[in-house]
Formats: C-alpha cells, structure tokens, sequence
C-alpha cells in the first residue's frame, strides 16, 4: 500500500514489456499548484474551490475572500483515480463587499425606475390616445355640427384670403369649396352692382371695424342671382391667443325681407283704411266745420252784390268784403287739404318735422267733434323744441285715435271735468307726446290686453286702433304706452328719438 501525501496525488502506471512486469512509473501532482493555474481568478472572486478527500477533510482550497456559511455548494468526484477526493465549489456571501452590495443597489434601484418609467409611460400612452380619442370626438361632432347647421360659416385670414367654408355657405352661393379656399378680393360671389360698397365692408372688417350688430348686403349666386344676407363677423384666435383671421356668420334674409315688405304694404293698406274708417266717421263733424267758411263766403259774396247792385258802394268796403271772402275761402281750403293728405294712399315719407305742428293740425280735425261733447282740448306745448326725421300724416294719425278715445272714455262725466289735455316736451335725447283725459281710466285686466289685434272695449270697435298706433310709433324708432293718470283717467305716452337719421 502506498501512503498518499495531503498536498498531492499519485498516480501509479505498470509497465509490462513482453507481458512481463518491468517496474511502476508514479507521478506526482500538488493539488494547490492545480487549484493555482487551473481554476481562473476572477472565478475564486465569486466561489471557493476546495479539494477535500472521502472523509471531508481538506486537502487544497482557493479563495481571495473569507466565505460566510451557505449551502450553495456543488461536489464534483475526481474518481477514478482520485480515491474517493471530491472537487467542491462553494459560493460565498462577502458580507465586507461594498461594491457588490452597492452595485447590486444600483441595479435594483435602476430596474424600479425602468420599471417606473415604463408605467408612467403606459400612463402617457394611455392618456395620449384618450386625448386623440376626444379630439376625434369633438372633430366628429363639430363637423356634424357645421354640416347641420343652415347659417353659413366663412373664415378668411388677415389678408383676405378664404380659409374655410362650411356647407351651408357653399349650398347658399352655389360654389364648391375648392373654388373658394384660397381665393383673395373681389370674391366671385359679390355682385357686380355692389362691388364698391361691399369692398368697403371687406376694408372694415379687416381693420377691425366691423359693425357689432352686424350688416346686410345684397350677394350673387354662381348662377347670377342674388339674395340679401346679413353678416356677422368676430375674430378668430388661435390657442395661443393670437388672432389669426375673421370668422363669419352669414344668413340668408331674403325670404325674411320679402315677409317684411309684405308685411309693411299690409300694414299701409291696413293704416290707409284706418284713416278712411277715421274720415267716415267723422264726415259729419267735418261737414260741419266746412260748412261754416262756405257759408261766411255765400254772406260776403251776396253783400259786394248787393253793394255793387245798390250802386251805393266804395272800393274800400268792396276791398275789404274781398279780403274776409278770401280768408274764409283759406279755411276752406286748408280743412279739405288736410282731410286729402290725412287720407291718400302714400309710401311712408320722413321729413324734418314740428311735433307741434302735427298737434295743432290733429287739433284742428277734432276740435270740433270736442266742442260738441262739451269736451275741452288743452294743448301744454314747450318753447324751444328740436325738429326731429318723421312722417307727420301718419304722427297724426295716431293723435287722432288717442284724443278720439279720450274724448269718447269722458262721456257722462259732468262738464267741468271734461278736459283733454296734450302735452309736448323734451326728455333727455327724445320728443314725448302725453295725451291725458279724465275718464274712469283703464281696468289691469283691459290693460295687458290693450294693444292687442282685434281686441275692443267697444260694441262697434274693430280692435286695430291701438294696435296700428304702436306700429306707427315703433316705424319711427319710438315707444307708445299708456299709464294711470293720478287725477282719474288715462295718459298715453310717446315717445320718439330726435337724433334718428
């Protein structure tokens, strides 16, 4: 038996030569010059590698560190022929290895900012395509929007040029948007007859000086006709806040102007017939009133007659039967000049205009008919008064409805109460008309009702009156309504703009 050094092995070999025993050749290894040049370096930084025989004990180890107890350990036998010698690899834990530990750190903290990172971007992904989803969305139902909508929709940029057209716009001109988009003045939708005015506009709008209630102009269809549009323009900013152009509201007016004018002949021919119904009734107070001139010219033409007869006359008494001749002949002539004007059929037509000589001749008309009720007519009129843009014929008519109703609202009423008075004042930048009676006044249910059409408080009444009265008022830019008067009875009240052009 051969006795095995610890720090080596042996490893015999027989010869035979011939089949014949010769010798024993053995050689000799150290295990830790194996351990040394076998096992690489940075390989004994991270394990031990030891040599141990059958019974566990060591034989040859290599380790640049101390390893701490752990049971990560791999034996590999070296038999045959190691006689029971077992190759051991063995992990550590180097408890002193800061690099180790912080490079581990690193890593850990490294993979949970990745990690991080990747959620907080999933986030952002998710985010961005809710934020495209919503923009889509919103493109979707502003486009439907746009598409449904019958107000035509124009935007142009600060030159001029047209970017954008909705199709409302393009069915109401009749161009496409390709012809549109892109295209600078004059744009082919103006009318040739309106080209310098609506280049004005165009001016205007670009400058910022747009009409902020809007303006109306006459525009051209492809196929040559044209409609009347009102526009409205308002600058259109960016989201940055920067304005970058002009948006358009145009709409179609023309069936609404088309209304409008039959609207208004109707409402002449309504007014016309209001005034004849007027006349009619009072033809006979007028009669009366004509007749007195007639008669005191009938007097003093049978008198220079008889003068001229008698031959007992000089041209001083014949001179001066002429001249009151004449006057009365003026009279004549001035009630049948007033009836004639108060009742032919004309277009609207605004003049500078006295209110108080609309009051005296309104006056002139009814006195008469006042005089008869024992109804006496007071007028309050103010010194210095401005001339304001109206139609007197149709002022009158007005005045005439109201002191006719309040000379009738004072019937029964003993006689020195029956006063009708007209007052004419300035107020601030209007002219305003009161017309005051002393009648029992107006009850709250009447009064809601009391401008309506076709409403009556009288058996024979056809409800229009009052309601043409407003509309005459309102054509000139006015107001007209009625208050309580504190002494008993009714104040209708006008008012009109003087400054109206």
């Amino acid at each position: 038996r051969i006795r095995r050094p610890p720090i080596s092995t042996l490893f015999p070999y027989t010869t035979l030569v011939r089949s014949q025993y010769r010798g024993t050749l053995r050689g000799v290894y150290s295990l830790k010059g194996l351990l040394k040049h076998q096992v690489p370096w940075w390989f004994a930084e991270k394990y031990q590698v030891r040599v141990v025989d059958g019974n566990g004990s060591l034989l040859a180890s290599k380790s640049k560190i101390d390893a701490s107890a752990t049971t990560l350990s791999y034996p590999v036998s070296l038999d045959p022929p190691g006689y029971g010698m077992v190759l051991q690899v063995t992990a550590y834990r180097g408890a002193d290895n800061l690099a180790q530990t912080l490079i581990a750190t690193l890593i850990i903290i490294l993979a949970a900012a990745v990690f991080w990172s990747l959620w907080a971007v999933r986030g952002l992904i998710q985010r961005r395509l809710s934020a495209e989803q919503a923009l889509r969305s919103e493109y979707a139902f502003r486009k439907a929007m746009e598409d449904s909508l019958m107000v035509g929709m124009r935007a142009r940029d600060l030159e001029g040029r047209v970017t954008y057209v909705n199709p409302a716009f393009l069915q109401m001109v009749g161009f496409s948007a390709e012809e549109l988009i892109g295209r600078e003045p004059p744009m082919p939708y103006w009318a040739p007859e309106e080209m310098e005015r609506t280049l004005l506009l165009h001016n205007k709008v670009l400058e910022g000086k747009a009409p902020h209630e809007g303006f109306e102009i006459r525009l051209m269809r492809k196929d040559g006709s044209r409609f009347d549009a009102l526009i409205y323009e308002a600058p259109l900013i960016d989201a940055d806040g920067r304005q970058t152009g002009w948006m358009g509201s145009i709409i179609d007016v023309t069936a609404r102007k088309h209304a409008e004018e039959v609207a208004r002949q109707q409402q002449e021919k309504l007014q016309v017939t209001a005034r004849l119904v007027t006349m009619g009734e009072m033809a006979s107070t007028l009669a009366h009133e004509l007749n007195q001139p007639l008669a005191a010219i009938t007097s003093y033409n049978a008198g220079c007659l008889n003068k001229l007869d008698s031959g007992n006359f000089n041209a001083l008494q014949i001179r001066e039967a002429l001249g009151k001749l004449a006057v009365q002949a003026q009279r004549a002539g001035q009630i049948i000049r007033r009836v004639h004007d108060f009742v032919r059929k004309s277009e609207p037509k605004l003049a500078p205009c006295d209110l108080a000589e609309v009051i005296d001749d309104s006056v002139g008309f009814i006195e008469t008919a006042a005089r008869n009720r024992g109804v006496r007519i007071v007028r309050e009129i103010q010194g210095m008064r401005p001339e304001l843009m109206a139609d007197p014929v149709m002022l009158e008519q007005v005045l005439l409805n109201l002191m006719r109703n309040g000379i009738e609202a004072m019937n029964g009423l003993p006689p020195e109460r029956r006063r009708l008075t007209i007052k004419l004042g300035q107020v601030e930048a209007q002219m305003e008309i009161r017309v005051i009676d002393r009648g029992p006044g107006i009850p709250p249910e009447v009064l809601e009702k009391l401008f309506t059409p076709l409403f009556s408080t009288k058996a024979d009444g056809m409800g229009m009156g009052l309601n043409i009265c407003r509309s005459i008022i309102e054509f000139h830019h006015g107001r007209l309504w009625v208050e309580n008067n504190p002494e008993g009875g009714s104040i209708f009240v006008i008012t009109l703009p003087i400054d109206r052009q």
